[in-house]
């Protein structure tokens, strides 16, 4: 799907690009970053592993088994059948490496005999042989010292990608994977389509230098959460990024939230305050969050609060449209102001999750999440400058 196809309520809008930075405002309801197009939507259930679906390992073994020497006249290196045959023949191969360079290294080590034929192994000398075992470890190891490890041939390693390529064009349909998102499905990737990501348009001259930097991830919103959100264009700046973002002092980040119910505005008639629960991952929910005490895994979480807008109208109140807050994190915990607002108040309107004031699902009008990135300020990673970003919220 081209840029100009996506549905308007999942469009990003650039606010911000340069050398070094790119800032969105990132509509709800889209991820920040791709995933699997078929994860599942109730987080409820402790996910299982399907009896149907193999294991890394299992899969790797059958893709092994499952090579066809047949189909020999197809491969570029002569040596490639051969290593074949006898990897299947591995007695344990489970033990066969399944990433490039560990098995590369795996095939060189045990090339005597995955490749007997292969011109460029050298023989121990004849007189090494006869030698007593301590002797001839001493020899190795002075030996060792003084010399480097030998490097792997061309040929054979060549060797080693095709039949590491083989298997693995084998193992990944037996794994049995999610259908990973498209771009048009996530912020990220919508940054793809248009021309400043991931070396998606290398080849096209068209573009300048600056539009072809590969985007780094620095933070991320929900899904569900809509607003500013920022992507690093180059290494240098991903490392000052995420470093400021742990100084938490560094980064401004303001949240507009909408709940129904807020006691300490609502009975209290407090207008602003700090909220401290720790909170730490479900040990039952599948991606939820619970507040949990630090001497039992809670991390610290810090918020700040203050009413940004009484929704409720009409003489006395009486027609109840609820609160706005502003929220500054202080820390970063995920769903950390969901989590917070629903255990002072009602929760925000629209969170499934936690809230118990979820929006009613309507085809024609998808379900919004009422939390908002409102603004972003941070020091430019190059110049030093102080930078603030700011989206409006569409509720």
């Amino acid at each position: 799907m081209s840029s100009n196809n996506i549905p308007q309520h999942l469009q990003i809008r650039i606010i911000h690009a340069d050398d070094d930075i790119i800032v969105i405002d990132k509509p709800a309801n889209l991820r920040s970053v791709p995933g699997h197009a078929d994860s599942p939507t109730d987080t409820t259930i402790k996910l299982k592993r399907p009896s149907d679906r193999l294991t890394a390992v299992e899969a790797w073994i059958q893709a092994i088994k499952s090579i066809p020497l047949d189909d020999s006249d197809s491969y570029k290196n002569e040596y490639v059948k051969e290593l074949l045959q006898n990897i299947i023949t591995t007695n344990n191969l489970s033990s066969i490496p399944r990433k490039l360079e560990p098995f590369a290294r795996y095939v060189f080590r045990n090339r005597k005999r995955l490749l007997p034929s292969h011109i460029h192994i050298d023989d121990e000398p004849e007189s090494s042989k006869n030698e007593p075992p301590q002797k001839k470890q001493r020899k190795d190891d002075n030996l060792a010292q003084k010399t480097k490890q030998p490097s792997m041939p061309p040929s054979l390693r060549s060797a080693a990608d095709e039949a590491f390529s083989i298997i693995q064009r084998l193992h990944i349909p037996l794994m049995n994977l999610p259908t990973p998102t498209e771009d048009w499905e996530s912020a990220q990737g919508q940054l793809r389509l248009l021309g400043y990501g991931d070396f998606a348009n290398e080849n096209n001259h068209s573009l300048s230098t600056s539009e072809k930097i590969k985007l780094h991830v620095v933070h991320r919103l929900d899904c569900q959460t809509s607003g500013v959100l920022l992507f690093a264009r180059n290494p240098e700046s991903a490392s000052k990024l995420c470093k400021a973002w742990r100084e938490r002092d560094v980064v401004q980040k303001v949240y507009l939230a909408h709940v129904m119910r807020w006691p300490p505005y609502d009975d209290q008639k407090l207008e602003e305050g700090t909220i401290e629960l720790p909170l730490a991952a479900s040990r039952t929910e599948r991606i939820k969050w619970e507040v949990r005490e630090l001497d039992d895994g809670g991390k610290p979480s810090i918020t700040k609060w203050k009413v940004y807008k009484d929704a409720d109208s009409g003489e006395d109140n009486t027609t109840k449209e609820g609160t706005v807050l502003e929220l500054h994190p202080i820390t970063g915990r995920t769903h950390q102001l969901r989590i917070h607002c629903a255990e002072i108040g009602s929760g925000i309107v629209g969170d499934s999750l936690y809230g118990d004031s979820p929006v009613p699902w309507d085809a024609g009008k998808p379900t919004i999440l009422r939390l908002h990135a409102q603004m972003l300020s941070l020091r430019h990673p190059r110049s030093g400058e102080e930078l603030t970003f700011k989206a409006p919220r569409l509720w």
